[in-house]
């Protein structure tokens, strides 16, 4: 659920690019920059659950399917849904946008948990596996605290929330793009475009006491969809 073991939790997990959208999160405000789905190699490497679901969807490619050759292609009110970041600092020098909906769009800007991943306490690459490994939920705290963001957790208070940003469900929604009328299926669209994997702090939630529950609150799933069952992994 938490993201998968051969990934690097360079993003941590619950990977929604569901109903992504690119909005200012909180991490911004400390200065983290977003890197783009390049700096997100574990996740985006080949294997990795998370990324390869995410591969599958229109979020991956919504700009260049939907705004790539189009007047719209740099229009920032449609780029604020097909694209990444727009109006944030952006590490890659002279980018005023990402193109699609990349992990950050969701997550916020990465800069800062990348580092963490990399080099957690300046203790070198393999220092945040060996806390992750010993102490799982301390591991997630020290990505939040980095600015990792995901929905029905410590970002918007639901997935669907987050998702309504960008979509809508009925055609009269005064937020819908006058561009198409098609709604979104909420049940549906989290059905198919669910990304989560079980991992090490899924393991250790299941064995928490109530005291232990209160204690990690801000690190468990609030929004009940977030406890549904997982996506069966495609066979190999």
């Amino acid at each position: 659920m938490f993201g998968g073991k051969t990934t690097g939790y360079i993003l941590g997990s619950i990977v929604f690019s569901v109903c992504s959208l690119a909005f200012s999160l909180n991490n911004a405000s400390f200065g983290a920059e977003y890197t783009g789905n390049s700096g997100c190699k574990c996740h985006m490497g080949k294997g990795c659950f998370e990324g390869e679901e995410y591969k599958e969807r229109l979020h991956s490619n919504t700009w260049e399917k939907r705004l790539k050759g189009t007047p719209d292609a740099e229009n920032p009110d449609c780029l604020k849904c097909h694209g990444s970041a727009y109006g944030e600092k952006i590490a890659e020098a002279g980018k005023k946008y990402l193109p699609n909906v990349q992990c950050e769009a969701c997550h916020g800007a990465g800069s800062e948990y990348k580092k963490v991943k990399d080099n957690y306490e300046g203790k070198g690459k393999d220092a945040f596996k060996e806390l992750l490994k010993k102490d799982p939920l301390l591991a997630r705290k020290v990505q939040y605290d980095a600015g990792l963001i995901v929905a029905g957790i410590n970002g918007p208070a639901t997935v669907k929330e987050q998702c309504l940003k960008c979509h809508w469900e009925n055609k009269d929604d005064k937020n819908k793009c006058p561009k198409t009328d098609k709604v979104m299926d909420y049940k549906d669209a989290f059905k198919k475009d669910d990304h989560r994997d079980n991992d090490e702090v899924d393991d250790v939630i299941k064995k928490m006491s109530p005291e232990d529950k209160k204690k990690w609150a801000a690190l468990l799933p609030k929004d009940e969809i977030l406890n549904s069952p997982l996506k069966p992994k495609k066979k190999e």
